[in-house]
């Protein structure tokens, strides 16, 4: 593509002019500064963390669940708006939107910690979670996994 074909097709145009290692090490650097407990009620940081891990999702998903917490609402409802991809957010009381049998789902979280329960919730469900993402690892710091 040409750069004005970039510049006229890209959603976010600093991902035109900065690489994606850069762009992981100044979001990175910046989540550090707000820590964990903060992110979610910053837009711009819930903005380019969205777009990162976009950029992880394997093809062909069917949606997006997420853990009922607000900072996990937060983080799935940025990759929804980024990706397009429905979100069904789960909790220990039920869900909210829908999981069918056979669908090819996302995991995505705040912190890695609880992925393994939420993709256990998935597969008990009938779908297959073939991702899992989150922001941070489960001590805290910014990993993007």
């Amino acid at each position: 593509m040409s750069l004005d074909q970039d510049l006229a097709t890209a959603l976010d145009t600093t991902g035109v002019f900065v690489d994606v290692a850069r762009r992981r090490a100044e979001l990175r650097a910046d989540l550090l500064a707000v820590g964990a407990t903060a992110f979610a009620t910053r837009p711009a940081l819930l903005r380019r963390a969205a777009a990162l891990l976009a950029a992880g999702l394997p093809a062909a998903l069917d949606r997006l669940v997420a853990g009922d917490g607000p900072d996990a609402v937060a983080l799935a409802t940025a990759l929804a708006l980024h990706t397009g991809l429905p979100v069904t957010i789960t909790g220990p009381d039920g869900a909210r939107g829908e999981v069918h049998r056979g669908d090819r789902v996302a995991v995505v979280t705040p912190r890695a910690d609880p992925a393994a329960t939420l993709a256990a919730r998935v597969r008990a469900a009938g779908a297959e979670a073939v991702a899992t993402l989150s922001v941070f690892a489960a001590d805290g710091t910014p990993a993007f996994a």
